[in-house]
């Protein structure tokens, strides 16, 4: 999910899965960023925020991705 999908918050808030989301993980650039902040150019190549929950992901047992992070 995080590769190719944003998940948005009721906010606008912006993180890069929905487990982050629920982690309060939000996207940032020296400031919270929200939906009306970016386009798709500006996040391109953008770095995903991991931690030890995308383990799961990551080992390819995730729900709603492939098992890769890049």
């Amino acid at each position: 999910m995080c590769c190719s999908t944003l998940s948005i918050g009721l906010l606008g808030e912006i993180y890069d899965c929905d487990f982050n989301q629920m982690l309060g993980m939000q996207l940032r650039n020296g400031k919270p960023l929200f939906l009306w902040d970016v386009t798709p150019a500006y996040l391109e190549d953008w770095a995903i925020q991991t931690g030890d929950h995308c383990l799961a992901c990551a080992a390819g047992c995730g729900s709603s991705c492939t098992g890769v992070v890049r």
